[in-house]
């Protein structure tokens, strides 16, 4: 009986471990993988709804408002995607820092490829959304 309890007590140790190993081997193989769509203005004005929650990456004519920023195309002319940025951690990126001083200097707008989340917006004026995370290749318009 006596030798019963010490083969006890290591086994539950034993298992705890292994328990605890394969638990964080399992944590360690999750990865989070997202897969960026490259698409157009138009396209995304066209169909949003088959990019909600997608991160897609677009190009064209940026414009800085005072309490505003949008993307457009001028295939599509008269509408555009409006931009945000939602969280203080992306503002400090050095691509969005470096986005703002090169739009400021070319009068508030340009040309510019941004990657972000599309979203829906509760705004009935803007019901759609792209957040920010990557902005890159940014030149004056013409």
């Amino acid at each position: 009986m006596e030798a019963m309890k010490h083969l006890a007590l290591p086994v539950s140790i034993t298992w705890l471990c292994l328990l605890s190993v394969s638990f964080v081997a399992s944590a360690g193989t999750v990865k989070v993988e997202t897969t960026t769509i490259s698409t157009d203005v138009c396209s995304v004005l066209k169909n949003p709804r088959a990019f909600v929650n997608q991160v897609i990456r677009v190009r064209g004519f940026v414009y800085l408002g005072e309490d505003h920023m949008n993307i457009a195309d001028r295939l599509c002319a008269g509408r555009g995607i409006e931009l945000m940025i939602k969280t203080e951690a992306v503002m400090k990126h050095k691509d969005i820092h470096h986005f703002y001083v090169q739009m400021n200097r070319q009068g508030r707008h340009g040309i510019a490829t941004i990657t972000g989340l599309f979203q829906l917006d509760p705004d009935p004026v803007t019901p759609y959304v792209l957040n920010i995370q990557h902005v890159k290749d940014v030149v004056p318009s013409h």
